[in-house]
């Protein structure tokens, strides 16, 4: 049977009235209270069922963009890119920010459901995610576009980077610069964004007959903390690499931070590559090689494809995904070593 609010509010010991207005987020609610009905919403998969409700109505011309990190500049470029986007065609945007965290997706997730957008605009949070209500919710007939990031088991519409495709090029890169102790540092691997970056960086070593050294391949998560840790432990080898690839700009600006610190020069000392090609890059001393994604391209073909949908709802559709090619730029960080 369908969980209900009652069941919610058994399980937590409130009473129905508050646990609505947790999730409806109308009235007060003590944080404490909100906090404990969004854990137990998330653990029983509570999925109201508004369309069935008949409160879907008109079209609402609100899409909901859901993105994990809005320090991290390249999804402040993504959610800028889209809410353009949309006004081009008259919508207008609802801007949340998950901080990476299961509980506060799934509440957003909800919310947006219960303002009767039109569509979202989706990028999963790197830990736990809500993949299986996400599923549910298009079943449901709410149009998804997933946004750079996928779980692999989901079947919806999405627009990626050719990850794989990028990182593969930034290590064939340094291999034909004569380097061979080439250090990755990489997020979570269960998204596709750290999965199929580090099967680039493998394939490249296997196919320039590279041996792959395990103590060069640092992952945890697309953060800056992240990126100065792992550069340390690196720093600290009895052979530390020549050069470093951070599959992203937030893991890259961390490693370069540790790098500046101990004083330790790019490219004399070390050579340096990037993932994301966001302003700083350019402007650091020297200027950072990197991988760039198509962002502004990235952000148009979501909204399209998302608008898309919501003209032609189709429950039964066949996904569509867009995997946007990368392009190596070449700047000051990387020393040739064949020479």
């Amino acid at each position: 049977m369908p969980v209900t609010i009652k069941d919610i509010a058994k399980r937590t010991g409130l009473s129905s009235s508050t646990v609505s207005r947790a999730i409806n987020r109308s009235g007060y609610v003590s944080q404490r209270a909100r906090e404990l009905v969004d854990q137990v919403v998330a653990e029983l998969s509570y999925q109201p069922n508004w369309l069935a409700r008949g409160l879907r109505g008109k079209p609402s011309r609100l899409v909901g963009l859901i993105i994990p990190d809005i320090l991290n500049v390249f999804y402040t470029t993504v959610a800028q890119a889209i809410a353009t986007s949309l006004r081009e065609h008259g919508y207008e945007m609802i801007l949340c920010v998950s901080g990476d965290n299961q509980v506060t997706d799934l509440g957003y997730l909800q919310v947006l459901e219960q303002k009767r957008v039109d569509g979202i605009i989706y990028t999963h949070p790197a830990g736990l995610n809500n993949s299986s209500y996400v599923r549910q919710l298009a079943k449901r007939g709410m149009p998804i576009v997933e946004l750079n990031r996928r779980t692999e088991e989901d079947l919806l519409d999405s627009v990626l980077a050719d990850n794989f495709g990028g990182a593969y090029q930034a290590i064939d890169y340094l291999l034909s610069k004569g380097h061979r102790r080439i250090a990755m540092i990489c997020g979570n691997p269960n998204l596709t964004t750290g999965k199929h970056r580090i099967q680039g960086y493998t394939t490249a070593l296997n196919h320039a007959g590279v041996e792959l050294e395990p103590e060069l391949v640092k992952v945890g998560t697309f953060s800056r903390a992240y990126g100065e840790q792992a550069t340390e432990e690196l720093l600290s080898l009895m052979a530390p690499p020549t050069a470093i690839f951070a599959t992203s700009n937030r893991i890259a600006l961390g490693a370069l931070v540790v790098l500046a610190r101990r004083g330790i020069g790019i490219p004399d000392d070390l050579s340096f590559i990037g993932f994301d090609d966001v302003e700083w890059m350019s402007a650091w001393r020297p200027p950072i090689t990197t991988v760039d994604i198509a962002i502004e391209e990235m952000a148009r073909l979501a909204v399209d494809l998302l608008l898309r949908r919501t003209k032609s709802p189709d429950n039964g559709y066949k996904p569509i995904t867009y995997k946007l090619s990368t392009r190596l730029i070449e700047r000051g960080s990387c020393r040739d070593l064949s020479v």
